[in-house]
Formats: structure tokens, sequence, C-alpha cells
């Protein structure tokens, strides 16, 4: 935080000038704008962008009430989390799955692991419908509602290791232990998460790079592979399905 800036809270926190207020808002719209496109692909298609950056926008806000400029902590870091914890919080309470879209994935995943087992390689989007004896467009269509299902990944990842907690004498040495396991296993997954990304059709593992490592927009992903950035949504689900079986498989 610069000294300018630095300024600019230290003066709001004492006057709770609104214009100030907005001052600081202005200066980090472009966060949630980038925020909320991260986020939309996990969104179906009842909740649109501006559904999100609104959301947004209120974390945003709640952030600047809470921020405390003394504790030495970036801003910019502090409202990411509350911009994206808002941002999540909207996806879930507007984008329940109903129960004739969560079977229909199970029928997916049942198709997925079928293929897996007889080609021993990842399937094809056009395979899978096959499998499932429907249109690639119906198979896009299931996919496009699945967005909410996939929230999970981006929760604190230590909710995979639930139950793992001991109390007895020997603590220091079983929490050793444990964490020693489970670095190993998370070092398990990532390679076989790597591997499954090599394994997926060129224009999936396109989208993933883009999207996961170089952290573009849906939308830029279009403008590079040339298709729509609601086509993007539906090669980043299919992606991220097979992805998931390709996982689950092995663990």
């Amino acid at each position: 935080m610069d000294n300018e800036e630095k300024k600019l809270w230290e003066l709001y926190k004492k006057t709770g000038d609104p214009d100030l207020q907005e001052d600081i808002v202005v200066r980090y719209l472009r966060l949630v704008h980038f925020i909320a496109n991260r986020l939309v692909v996990y969104a179906s298609r009842s909740l649109d962008k501006d559904d999100l950056y609104s959301a947004g926008v209120i974390g945003l806000l709640e952030a600047i009430e809470r921020f405390d400029v003394s504790k030495g902590i970036e801003f910019k870091t502090f409202a990411g989390y509350r911009i994206r914890g808002a941002i999540i919080d909207e996806i879930r309470r507007f984008d329940w799955v109903p129960r004739s879209i969560r079977q229909k994935s199970k029928k997916i995943d049942s198709a997925i692991h079928y293929l897996f087992s007889k080609n021993n390689a990842m399937p094809s989007d056009e395979e899978i419908a096959d499998e499932l004896e429907i249109s690639l467009d119906d198979y896009y269509k299931i996919t496009d509602n699945l967005g909410p299902m996939f929230l999970s990944s981006l929760d604190n990842e230590e909710q995979f290791f639930e139950g793992h907690t001991n109390t007895n004498e020997n603590q220091l040495i079983d929490d050793q232990i444990e964490n020693y396991e489970i670095e190993k296993y998370k070092q398990a997954m990532k390679k076989k998460l790597m591997q499954s990304i090599q394994e997926l059709p060129e224009r999936e593992r396109i989208v993933i790079s883009l999207y996961y490592y170089e952290q573009l927009s849906l939308k830029e992903i279009g403008i590079i592979i040339g298709v729509t950035e609601s086509r993007v949504s539906q090669i980043h689900s299919s992606a991220i399905i097979k992805l998931r079986n390709s996982i689950n498989m092995e663990f």
C-alpha cells in the first residue's frame, strides 16, 4: 500500500466520509470484475455475470468496513477473500442443482468410468454422448447446469482430510506423521491431476491451462480459441467432469 492510499484509508476510518468510501470502491472495482469473471464458470445459466458482480460489490463494501489499516495487511488480499466469499455465497444460494440434473450427472460419471475402463483413455465428448445415447447438444445442456456442483473444489482443501484428528498424549508425533501422509496424498493427487490434464482432448487442455494457469476469463479464452464465451464454459465443464472422474478412479 503506497503512502497516498494509506492516507486515504486513515482519513476514511477517521471520518467515515462517503466520498472517500466511493474513492476506495472505484479503486477496487477491477478486482470485483476479475473475481466475478473467474467464478462465473461455477454458476449455472440461472445466474449471469451481473448477479455475481453485484454480490462482489457487496463483499467489497463489507471488506472496506472491516479492514484494519493498523494490521499491515494488504487491502487487495483482504478484500479478495471477502469478494470471493460473497460471490460463492450468491452462487450457492440461488444455483441449487435439481435432482434430475444430479441424476444425469451420475449417468455421465458412469459413462466416463465405463469408457475409461474400455479404452484406457480419456473419452471425448462425442464418445460420452454416444454412450448415453443422447445428442452432443443435450450433453452440453446437462453440463451447463453442473457448475454449482464443482464449487467444492474451491473450498479449503483441509476439508478433504476431515476426521484426521487425534487427542492422545502422542499428539505431536501423530500430527507429524499425519501431516507427512497428507502431504504424500496431496502430491500424489497433484501428479495424477497433471497426468489427467495431459490426457484431455487438445481444446479442453488449452482451456484448463488458460483458465487456471494463465488466469484468463472465459471471454478472453473464447477470443483466443475462436469460440463463444458460452462454448468455453461448456468445454470447461466437460473437462472438469473428466478430471474429477479420472482422479476419483484412483483415489
